[in-house]
């Protein structure tokens, strides 16, 4: 037994702490020191199954990918929607803001203006910041597939091969030598810490962008288009996926992540959204027993059954999928409202006394509480899942609920196909009794814990 299970016994919720872990691992947000305090990975349970190649145009299409990428979300270890969306509580700060009596110097409009200038040309990205964002996705997908490696050499699989180190120095240098790293991510601070100082032409500026970012459906009903990079049209493309596994060594080995101490509405909501579902207040979908590593789901009753007790770690498995970042961009936002101490509540708006984050840390087991406690970055896409079972009576189970028309997930991975082992998966997991497997789906995000919001500076002048 290895450090991951120390005073764990082998149960279905083990089995997926130690999932949840090694995917937190390849991501780098195990909520560890050396990390990022502020970076959480929350599992969708199940995946939301994506349909590939719809016409990226069609308002439906973008209403389809903005209300999945828009959801805001507790600061849950297991994807756990609040009531809202993230736009809802951006646009109740932009019409209920008070701001402080403040101005920017000539020298401080001419720096702001230097660096607004290297990263926008009429209105649009500058090449600097489009090679930026390039070379960034190149490096995270090398980071994912080194941190991937790494995690299956301790946990007693093959070594990492020394191609995919090189791979992880390449997009390192890349970033840094072509994607004017250094002298993007100066002028990003420049402007975070400059652009709220002359207040009313900031502000001004973020209600004509909010207002830019809203479309609307044939129907009438107006939402605001969140967009991605990749964009959706190119979600499916083979670059930058990393391939991911989970077999019995991990179970055994795999370090517990610190991300699964981060559990809002006191660690008892395990509801996601669900494909077909609205992203609306109190959804509580039929998928909250985290107890069951394997269940399926009756859709027309929403009732969910739980699978046999030794569904992977009590016998011989193979889990692989290939996972791809994709980070979500909202053009009518600037996420440096949540950490700005140059806005408070006015004494006439609706949303005065509403606490947006109260801060916390993934490191501590600190989760934060409020209507936004953290703000969703990246989707976690992935494809080609597979899990080959030794285990028949697990195998026979999710073939008959198959077969019956129930939804299948093995932990966070929504299944919907089985089949025979081949030659390949015999070799795999020797004596495999079949082979499950999913569509592509979105099996999470990685959010930034937002600090304590409102949190105005006091010491300057306030009109009232």
């Amino acid at each position: 037994m290895g450090e991951g299970d120390a005073g764990m016994s082998r149960t279905d919720s083990a089995e997926f702490v130690q999932l949840y872990s090694k995917i937190a691992q390849a991501l780098a947000v195990s909520g560890v020191v050396g990390q990022s305090p502020d970076a959480l990975l929350s599992i969708q349970w199940p995946g939301i199954v994506v349909t590939p190649h719809l016409d990226p145009d069609d308002p439906e299409t973008k209403y389809m990918v903005s209300n999945l990428l828009n959801a805001a979300l507790e600061c849950n270890y297991v994807v756990t929607p609040k009531a809202g969306l993230v736009s809802d509580i951006y646009q109740l700060i932009l019409n209920g803001k008070e701001t402080p009596e403040i101005g920017l110097s000539p020298e401080q409009k001419a720096e702001l203006a230097k660096a607004e200038g290297y990263l926008e040309v009429d209105g649009e990205p500058s090449p600097q910041l489009r090679d930026y964002v390039e070379y960034e996705a190149v490096f995270y997908a090398a980071q994912d597939l080194l941190f991937e490696a790494r995690a299956t050499e301790q946990n007693g699989g093959p070594l990492v091969p020394p191609e995919v180190i090189a791979r992880y120095r390449e997009a390192r240098q890349a970033w840094d030598e072509h994607g004017h790293r250094e002298e993007v991510e100066t002028a990003l601070a420049t402007v975070k810490q400059l652009q709220a100082r002359e207040p009313y032409v900031y502000w001004q500026q973020l209600a004509d962008r909010f207002d830019t970012g809203t479309e609307r459906l044939a129907n009438g009903s107006a939402f605001q288009v969140v967009d991605s990079v990749p964009r959706y049209k190119d979600w499916f493309r083979d670059e930058q996926w990393t391939p991911f596994r989970f077999d019995p060594d991990d179970f055994a080995n795999q370090p517990r992540s610190g991300g699964t101490g981060m559990r809002g509405c006191d660690g008892r909501c395990c509801c996601s959204v669900r494909s077909g579902d609205e992203v609306s207040p109190g959804r509580m979908p039929a998928w909250n027993r985290q107890s069951s590593i394997l269940a399926a789901r009756h859709v027309e009753s929403g009732m969910d059954e739980a699978g046999p007790a030794a569904s992977g770690a009590e016998s011989p498995f193979f889990l692989s999928c290939s996972m791809k970042r994709i980070s979500i961009v909202r053009p009518w936002m600037d996420s440096s409202v949540f950490s700005s101490r140059l806005w408070k509540w006015s004494a006439q708006s609706i949303g005065r006394g509403t606490v947006i984050s109260t801060g916390g840390s993934v490191v501590g087991n600190e989760p934060a509480t409020g209507v936004l406690p953290i703000l969703p970055t990246t989707a976690l896409l992935v494809k080609d899942v597979e899990l080959i079972l030794s285990s028949r009576e697990a195998y026979d189970w999710i073939l008959d609920k198959i077969e019956a028309g129930r939804e299948v997930r093995y932990g966070p991975f929504s299944l919907n196909a089985y089949s025979e082992p081949s030659t390949r998966h015999l070799r795999m997991v020797p004596g495999a009794s079949g082979v499950v497997s999913g569509s592509p789906q979105i099996l999470g995000f990685i959010s930034t814990l937002i600090g304590r919001c409102p949190h105005p500076d006091m010491t300057l002048p306030w009109p009232s």
